[in-house]
């Protein structure tokens, strides 16, 4: 057996950090009125709901949702503000944040906010807005909520998968190489979004960064867009490509190992030095680990349902209604019931066929975790095996598809046609089959993660499939567009969540200073 991984022994310390770590409780805290949060912690369920995104990343789009609607009146001093809007949605207990943490988190958007001022971009103030609010915010989610050795263990994952990944260095340098499977690695081990994705790419130009000096943040601001535009080719060149689909094949048993350790690195220590004892623990962790993400794939279509229906009524009111009130002069209650209701239930019939991998498949994941600790090794075949080269069959076939799919897509709009939908009814019709569409691969991909022995799909399913894909496309670009023109969040977080806040702070206040006057004549 070879020594320990150092990358991986270095995970073992970080995540053994964490547990010895202890608060000290004569610090004083940040402390909210329980009756106020409670109310502000049932409006961050139904916001949560409403934009469908993955649970890892509540806390921290939190964080960036509340620094954009402060950021109108400058970022600097905002710390107290956040981390009592953090603390009424319960993202961290009451009384349990140190209020030395208003004065680091002002430290950071203090950093941030002359960053911005520094910035010489040829971009919109909307574009650097909103890439400075990004890092802004997942460095304050890492200093409330440090990740404990899941940087280490990234190092550790894409080390043994580029010692064990075969490209010609002719096709691509090995320190390109290593930041492509970088950001496989941040998205299908850690699920990590693109704000999360950039961050961590920034190492590769300011390996010290977040603490980095004023010379290099000046400089920074200076080669901003140079960095930035270099950032965002490679995370374009790294979807779909056969770097990111060997990754795919190759995650899963990092999966398991990243779970064991992070749930017990003591015990994970002692497997890293039996085999015997990995392949039991590790068959443990996989069984336990398929039941969670069994519990996330019903989780994911709940919400997915309710964000379906809530987005799906508000905009019956804003726009169907209305257009249909006042151009048409009729409902037309054939289409809005269609419109209302079948999108739900396509995610609910679907979320119904959605299976986890069997034992097969766990038999390999066990060889695989066995030759990558033991061995240093990949049980899984090559990249220069993967068949790449796009042959003129394949041309002719996507011409086919192509043909196939938009006779699908023109067959619904007749079928549409015919039951008196108007235009508005048929766009939001697509919108929305589509969204659910691309949902419901999306949550089929969370049941497949652990996934390695990938067998054939049965005719039905192919044929399913194959009906689907158009909607999936269509719905994949429509969430990119929704995350960026998402009216509905909009109206939600400057309309609803402001004032509502607002009002919260105001009580809460109000609250204080009774209480400080009745202590007076006490």
């Amino acid at each position: 057996m070879k020594l320990m991984n150092q990358a991986l022994e270095e995970t073992l310390k970080a995540v053994e950090k964490k547990e010895h770590l202890s608060p000290d409780l004569l610090e004083s805290k940040i402390k909210v009125n329980e009756s106020l949060g409670r109310a502000a912690f049932f409006y961050e369920k139904l916001r949560n709901a409403i934009d469908y995104q993955d649970e890892h990343l509540f806390l921290k789009n939190a964080i960036k949702r509340i620094l954009k609607r402060r950021a109108y009146t400058g970022l600097e001093q905002s710390g107290g503000k956040l981390l009592h809007e953090l603390v009424w949605a319960r993202y961290f207990r009451n009384d349990t944040l140190p209020a030395e943490y208003v004065k680091e988190i002002d430290k950071i958007l203090n950093k941030y906010s002359e960053f911005k001022t520094n910035i010489v971009s040829r971009n919109n103030s909307r574009f650097v807005t909103n890439a400075v609010l990004s890092f802004a915010s997942y460095e304050i989610e890492q200093f409330l909520s440090p990740d404990h050795g899941e940087e280490k263990f990234s190092e550790f994952a894409t080390g043994l998968i580029t010692r064990n990944i075969d490209v010609p260095s002719i096709e691509i340098e090995p320190a390109a190489l290593r930041m492509q499977i970088t950001i496989a690695v941040e998205k299908l081990l850690f699920k990590s979004d693109q704000d999360q994705i950039k961050f961590r790419l920034l190492r590769f130009f300011y390996p010290k960064w977040p603490d980095i000096s004023k010379e290099e943040m000046l400089e920074f601001g200076r080669r901003f867009d140079e960095i930035m535009s270099s950032i965002d080719w490679q995370i374009s060149q790294n979807r779909n490509s056969k770097i990111f689909k060997y990754v795919r094949r190759v995650v899963p048993p990092f999966v398991i190992l990243w779970d064991m350790i992070r749930n017990n690195p003591q015990e994970a220590r002692r497997a890293f030095a039996n085999k015997y004892l990995l392949l039991e623990k590790a068959q443990a962790t996989i069984g336990s680990k398929n039941r969670n993400i069994y519990k996330r794939v019903l989780r994911a279509i709940f919400r997915g349902i309710i964000f379906i229906l809530a987005t799906k009524v508000i905009l019956a009111f804003l726009v169907e209604l209305p257009y249909e009130m006042t151009v048409l002069g009729k409902i037309n209650y054939v289409a809005l019931i269609t419109n209302t209701s079948l999108p739900p239930i396509l995610m609910l019939v679907a979320g119904m066929f959605i299976s986890i991998p069997g034992r097969k498949n766990t038999q390999v994941l066990l060889k695989m975790i066995e030759e990558a600790v033991f061995e240093d090794e990949l049980y899984a075949k090559r990249l220069e095996t993967i068949r790449s080269i796009r042959e003129r069959s394949y041309l002719l076939f996507n011409l086919v598809y192509t043909t196939l799919s938009l006779a699908i897509l023109s067959l619904v709009v007749w079928g549409l046609i015919a039951l008196k939908f108007n235009v508005v009814s048929i766009v939001l019709f697509f919108i929305f089959v589509s969204i659910v569409s691309f949902l419901t691969f999306r949550i089929r991909a969370t049941a497949k993660e652990l996934e390695v022995k990938t067998g054939e799909d049965s005719l039905s399913s192919g044929i399913f499939n194959f009906l689907l894909l158009p909607f999936v496309i269509i719905g994949k670009f429509l969430s990119d567009k929704w995350s960026d023109y998402n009216f509905t969040l909009l109206f939600w977080d400057f309309i609803v969540e402001a004032p509502f806040k607002a009002i919260i702070g105001v009580f809460e206040a109000w609250i204080a200073f009774v209480r400080e006057k009745r202590e007076d004549f006490e």
